[in-house]
């Protein structure tokens, strides 16, 4: 039985289509995966969306991921290590208040310390913080959030 070639075309582009959307489905499990391991717990809510990372350390590790959630979700993205709250010094100044976490001045997801600016820029107004017994050699991980915390940033750093 001979397949006429337009057949054939059809069933090739179908094939391609298939293989493209099979790829992006999984990439996106892998973020989802990869935030939640960053974060410590076992899935992400479901609104978590957007995801966007970076890794960026030679002899650390050194990860950055942002992506939006709903706001009654923060929680349970912070339920994985002891997160503690600190402050952006850009809220007083860096010499009121207590110890503070970035510099002076507006912060944003973009200017935050040490990593690629990923992601929407968004306005940095809530940080938590943990750092993890569990990383033998020290680290942290920094949870940042704008005021309405529908924009994550996580950091990640083990040393």
């Amino acid at each position: 039985m001979k397949v006429s070639q337009p057949k054939t075309v059809v069933a090739a582009i179908c094939l391609a289509a298939l293989i493209v959307i099979a790829g992006v489905v999984g990439r996106r499990a892998m973020e989802r995966r990869h935030v939640s391991t960053m974060l410590n717990i076992a899935t992400l809510p479901v609104s978590v969306g957007d995801i966007a990372c970076a890794s960026f350390g030679f002899s650390d590790v050194l990860e950055r991921c942002t992506f939006r959630a709903a706001s009654s979700d923060i929680n349970s993205l912070l339920r994985g290590y002891r997160f503690h709250t600190a402050r952006p010094c850009s809220a007083t100044g860096p010499d009121v208040g207590g110890p503070c976490l970035g510099t002076a001045g507006p912060e944003t997801s973009h200017n935050h310390c040490c990593g690629p600016a990923i992601g929407p820029d968004f306005p940095i107004s809530h940080i938590f913080v943990a750092e993890p017994k569990e990383f033998d050699n020290g680290g942290i991980v920094t949870v940042l959030t704008d005021e309405r915390r529908t924009r994550v940033m996580v950091d990640l750093y083990i040393e």
